[in-house]
C-alpha cells in the first residue's frame, strides 16, 4: 500500500480496546486446508465472499476439541444431556429466553435442517415464501426438492429494509405451506424487531402457514443489541414457528458440518420434525459437534465479546472509508454478523461489469448481489471477518479501481 494512503485509511480503523488480549490482527495462512473460501480466488486476490471468518476460534473451544482428540478412541458416542443443556442455558443468557429442555433437538446443520423441514411439512408442488434479497440456499434447495418458491421482496427505502406485509398478504393460497425467515437477515444485516416478528407470526397463523426461522447469525448481534428469537415473541409465533440455529458462525466452526440445533415449542411440530430426522438417521451429532457446542456455549473466556468489538471496528473502517472517498458505493451498516451489503446502484454498471470491477480489477472476490434474488441487482456482499490489515488493503484496491 502506498505510504500516502496509509494515514487516510487508518482513520476509524484503529485497534479496539476490548480486543486487547486476543490477536485478531494476526494473518493466518489457510492454504493446504481445503478452504472453499480461498480455493476459488486467484493468487493475489482478496477472499471476501463466503461467510466464514479468518480468525482462530475461541481457544476454549479449540482446547476442548483438542482434549477430546487426544483421547484417541473415536467410537460410537451417545448425545449427552449436557449438549441440550448448554443450548438452553445459552438462550437464557444471551437472548433472555428461558425455554424448556424438551423444546430443543439436534439438527444436522442449519441448511440441512431447513431442508428437512421442507420434507417434513411440505410436499412437492407446495409453495414456500422467501423475502429477497436473502440467502440463496433457501430457494436453491427448495426448488431442488420440487417445491415452488414465491418471492415477497423487502422494501428498501433511505438505506433501510423493511418487510412488505401488504405484498405478503397477497401471496397466500391453499398451496402455501411455509415462509422462511432469516433472523438476523443475510445479506442485509438486519436484526428484526419484536413488533415486526409479532406481525409476521399473526399473518402466517391467519393463513395456516408455518415459519422456518434461520437464526445462525443470532450470536453476532452488534452494538450492544440483543437478538430476538422468532418463537419467543408471542404464543402465536411459538405455535407457527420452528428455529434452526447453531454456534458455527459466531465461533467460526463452519467446517464442522452438522453443528446445529432446533427449537420447536409446538409439540405436534416437534414430534413430527424430530421423528423425520430419526427415521432418516439424522438425529445423531458427531463427536466434534457435541464437544464444540458444549464448549462454545459454556465458554467464559471473553473471546466472543472481543470478536464482536473487532468486527464493529472493521465495520466502522468500511463506513468511514466509503464516506471519505465518495466512490458512489454506499455500505449498509449491519446490526449483526460480519457481512456488509454494498449498494453500488449509483454507479450505473451492469451486474457483470460491476463484479468484474471488484474481482478482476480490484482483486476483491465478493458475493454477487443477484444471487440473493429480487432486489440484489446493483449490490454486492462484502465479508469483513478478517484482520484489519487485510481489510485495509482490499479497500485500497477498491479505491484504485473505482
Amino acid at each position: 500500500m502506498p505510504a500516502t494512503s496509509v494515514g487516510v485509511l487508518m482513520q476509524g480503523c484503529e485497534e479496539q480496546p476490548a480486543t486487547k488480549g486476543w490477536n485478531f490482527d494476526k494473518v493466518i495462512d489457510r492454504s493446504g486446508t481445503w478452504s472453499i473460501k480461498y480455493g476459488r480466488v486467484k493468487e493475489g486476490q482478496f477472499a471476501m465472499w463466503i461467510a466464514d471468518m479468518d480468525f482462530r476460534t475461541d481457544p476454549y473451544v479449540h482446547s476442548a476439541l483438542q482434549k477430546r482428540m487426544d483421547q484417541e478412541v473415536l467410537g460410537y458416542t451417545s448425545t449427552p444431556e449436557a449438549f441440550y443443556e448448554s443450548i438452553r442455558v445459552w438462550e437464557g443468557k444471551k437472548n433472555n429466553w428461558d425455554i424448556p429442555r424438551e423444546w430443543i433437538g439436534y439438527a444436522p446443520g442449519v441448511i440441512t435442517g431447513i431442508n428437512q423441514a421442507y420434507l417434513t411439512f411440505t410436499n412437492p408442488g407446495d409453495k414456500i415464501i422467501v423475502q429477497p434479497p436473502v440467502y440463496d440456499h433457501f430457494k436453491l434447495y427448495a426448488e431442488r426438492l420440487g417445491r415452488v418458491v414465491v418471492d415477497n421482496p423487502m422494501i428498501y427505502e433511505n438505506g433501510h429494509y423493511r418487510m412488505d406485509f401488504e405484498g405478503l398478504e397477497c401471496l397466500f393460497d391453499d398451496r402455501t405451506k411455509a415462509l422462511v425467515l432469516c433472523n438476523p437477515h443475510n445479506p442485509c444485516g438486519i436484526k428484526w424487531e419484536k413488533e415486526t416478528l409479532v406481525r409476521l407470526a399473526d399473518i402466517c397463523e391467519k393463513h395456516g402457514v408455518m415459519v422456518i426461522s434461520d437464526e445462525i447469525h443470532s450470536d453476532l448481534t452488534l452494538y450492544g443489541q440483543t437478538h430476538t428469537p422468532f418463537c419467543s415473541v408471542s404464543e402465536t409465533a411459538a405455535k407457527v414457528g420452528i428455529i434452526i440455529a447453531g454456534p458455527t458462525k459466531a465461533f467460526n466452526l463452519a467446517g464442522l458440518s452438522g453443528t446445529a440445533y432446533c427449537i420447536i415449542p409446538d409439540k405436534d411440530k416437534r414430534e413430527k420434525y424430530l421423528g423425520t430426522l430419526k427415521a432418516a438417521k439424522l438425529d445423531e451429532p458427531a463427536i466434534p459437534t457435541i464437544v464444540a457446542t458444549i464448549a462454545a456455549y459454556n465458554s467464559d473466556s471473553g473471546w466472543l465479546p472481543a470478536l464482536k468489538e473487532y468486527i464493529q471496528g472493521n465495520i466502522e473502517c468500511v463506513m468511514n472509508f466509503f464516506d471519505m472517498h465518495k466512490l458512489g458505493i454506499m455500505p449498509i451498516r449491519p446490526e449483526a454478523s460480519f457481512l456488509v451489503w454494498l449498494d453500488c446502484r449509483s454507479l450505473g454498471l451492469p451486474q457483470d461489469e460491476l463484479l468484474a470491477r471488484f474481482r478482476d480489477q480490484a482483486g476483491v472476490y465478493l458475493s454477487n448481489g443477484t444471487s440473493y434474488g429480487q432486489g440484489g441487482e446493483g449490490f454486492v456482499r462484502l465479508n469483513i471477518g478478517c484482520p484489519r490489515s487485510i481489510l485495509q488493503d482490499a479497500l485500497e484496491h477498491i479505491r484504485k479501481s473505482f
